[in-house]
């Protein structure tokens, strides 16, 4: 690590946009009760506090949730100690969005086995993306 370009001992940010970081997003049932979906927001609310969030990043390895979380005592003596703690937080400005919908597993399958058939040359990129697009209209179909 004393040879490593930064001081958390990985590389520097990207200078282009690069794959989101992994990780799940917090979700309510669109049918759930009122009550229920007070409780969900609640403990969002909860988990979400910079200290919780905090807490919750130096327990798991991943990236805290919100910039203030970064800001908390407990954040600041850990990174001080561990510096590669902050890696995946300072490449977020690096970062994009994820492909995002309902079926995404399968839309996205549908779209990497069209990037696959171009890459081996089974396909060429046009008939390649419409048949992925195809097939995504065709998965989607019961959400329109």
């Amino acid at each position: 690590m004393r040879n490593s370009p930064s001081a958390s001992g990985s590389s520097p940010p990207a200078a282009a946009p690069a794959a989101r970081p992994a990780g799940a997003n917090f979700t309510s049932r669109k049918k759930a009760k009122p009550a229920e979906q007070e409780a969900a927001f609640k403990f969002v609310r909860w988990l979400t506090t910079p200290e919780r969030a905090a807490q919750w990043s130096i327990d798991t390895g991943y990236v805290a949730v919100t910039p203030a979380s970064y800001e908390t005592p407990a954040m600041k003596t850990y990174v001080a100690d561990f510096p590669q703690a902050l890696v995946a937080r300072d490449q977020l400005p690096h970062a994009v969005a994820e492909l995002s919908t309902h079926e995404n597993q399968r839309v996205t399958k549908a779209l990497n086995d069209a990037l696959q058939a171009v890459l081996t040359g089974s396909k060429t990129p046009q008939p390649a993306l419409a048949a992925a697009q195809a097939e995504a209209d065709r998965i989607l179909k019961p959400y329109r």
